[in-house]
């Protein structure tokens, strides 16, 4: 207990307040809290955004940013820590996508204050839809911008051996050990160049990999509510990562982050590289070797079936239920997400959440590289967090330590196709335990009101003729 409480006490020592747009009548105005991640140039974005918000209201609000420390794991633990408490005094927090149905239990019901009209969800891309609701389908949240897991390429090693931009995994597979392998002519390469390079270290980056593959392969991890990751499907793909372990790709991905993944790729040492949208302006930084010579395109998806994939990032704010003032925080909320801001937004590189921004011709001089992510966002594959609801991350958790072990014995021994259907039987199991696990309260309440109905109570009601 001791042990907890220092290491709460070390997180809120991360997180800084900031007043943003003092009122004209301080002594009237309602204060509203709002976490913000300093990562980049988000609290200098946020900071204009509010004050142009307070400006619209005369001055009659104000808002307190609480800066939030930079790794998102130390967010979800203060989230954690304060929501749980249920004595949370933050109004509004910038949330992880993956994180709205964990705390959806403890998030204000927007719909309580705003009409249809207020929200263009038909412009949002479907993905992103889909996550702005809790699994009883209350819109809790909106998105702020996007993110999504994309291919980078080396156009100049395509050119040079005559190879065209793959369309599918097998495609990349052969171009990739190709090139992997005429590049290695060269001592200086041999040990070091690889054919493809991702991130498979046992953390959430591995469930997005791994989401991303069995979707392109035409599988899923849950269906219906229901744990499906022992499909066929899921096989080829877990049975495909295995082969580009062994035969394109280092074997230091298995502890491989985005930055680790992005240092291979940046030195020169890769063809092609899956990671975030964030890369592209570092890869093609002057400063590196391989700056103009990089190209973006969707994840492929497997010849056998499946789509173009690409997981879902990126961040949303909601507005807590324990909020004094949740209708004044979701007027904010709703102009920080409002297009206008997302196209301003959209000059320093953070991706929008609104279809049509990415056919906007301003945006696409700033950032022409908008256009090749627009078909991976269309497409793009969403994390199970809102089925597994307050059980994801530890779903999550069981996802990629059985992926990276799987990887990993693959690598020390020859792994049967017999064997690894077996491991992957094993983890669907237990995933459908944490599904009944979420579902069982639900469960609980139904058959508490069939007792009800039945019982003493449904007695008294048939009595006095009251209709359930």
């Amino acid at each position: 207990m001791m042990f907890c409480m220092k290491k709460l006490l070390s997180l809120v020592a991360l997180v800084s307040f900031v007043s943003v747009g003092c009122g004209i009548s301080d002594l009237e105005a309602w204060t509203i809290r709002m976490t913000c991640r300093s990562k980049g140039r988000e609290i200098e974005l946020c900071k204009q955004a509010i004050d142009e918000w307070v400006r619209m209201h005369k001055g009659k609000h104000k808002v307190e940013i609480v800066t939030l420390p930079h790794a998102s794991n130390e967010c979800f633990a203060l989230y954690q820590q304060w929501l749980s408490a249920e004595t949370f005094d933050v109004d509004i927090m910038q949330m992880d996508v993956a994180w709205i149905g964990v705390f959806s239990d403890y998030l204000f019901s927007l719909d309580e204050v705003y009409q249809p009209e207020h929200i263009d969800t038909e412009d949002y891309f479907d993905a992103v839809k889909e996550s702005m609701y809790s699994h009883d389908g209350r819109l809790i949240a909106l998105p702020w911008y996007s993110d999504c897991g994309i291919m980078y390429y080396r156009k100049d090693l395509l050119r040079k051996y005559d190879r065209n931009i793959p369309e599918t995994w097998e495609e990349l597979y052969d171009t990739a050990l190709y090139i992997q392998n005429e590049e290695r002519q060269n001592p200086e390469k041999r040990a070091k160049f690889h054919g493809f390079i991702f991130q498979a270290k046992a953390f959430e980056i591995l469930t997005c990999n791994f989401l991303e593959f069995v979707d392109s392969f035409g599988g899923a991890i849950v269906h219906e509510k229901k744990a499906v990751v022992d499909s066929d499907a899921s096989l080829n793909a877990t049975m495909f990562m295995i082969k580009c372990i062994k035969n394109i790709t280092n074997h230091n991905v298995l502890n491989y982050s985005e930055e680790d993944a992005r240092g291979v790729f940046q030195s020169g040492n890769a063809v092609f590289m899956r990671n975030w949208p964030y890369a592209w302006a570092l890869v093609n930084d002057p400063s590196t070797s391989i700056a103009g010579k990089v190209g973006i395109m969707p994840i492929p998806r497997s010849k056998n079936g499946g789509k173009n994939s690409g997981n879902l990032g990126g961040w949303f704010l909601v507005v807590s239920r324990f909020s004094k003032h949740p209708d004044v925080a979701a007027d904010l909320i709703r102009f920080l997400t409002n297009k206008a801001q997302q196209k301003y937004r959209a000059k320093y590189s953070y991706l929008p959440t609104f279809k049509s921004l990415y056919h906007d011709d301003d945006i696409l001089r700033e950032n022409p590289f908008f256009a090749d992510v627009y078909d991976s966002l269309n497409n793009a594959v969403v994390r199970p967090s809102i089925v597994f609801g307050k059980n994801y991350s530890r779903a999550s958790s069981e996802i990629y330590n059985a992926v990276n072990t799987i990887l990993t014995r693959s690598t020390e021994s020859e792994l049967t196709e017999s064997e690894v259907r077996n491991l992957l039987n094993r983890l669907n199991k237990k995933l459908m335990r944490l599904l009944e696990k979420t579902n069982k309260p639900a469960q609980q309440e139904e058959n508490k009101e069939k007792d009800n109905s039945s019982g003493f109570f449904g007695k008294i009601k048939g009595f006095f003729g009251i209709k359930s």
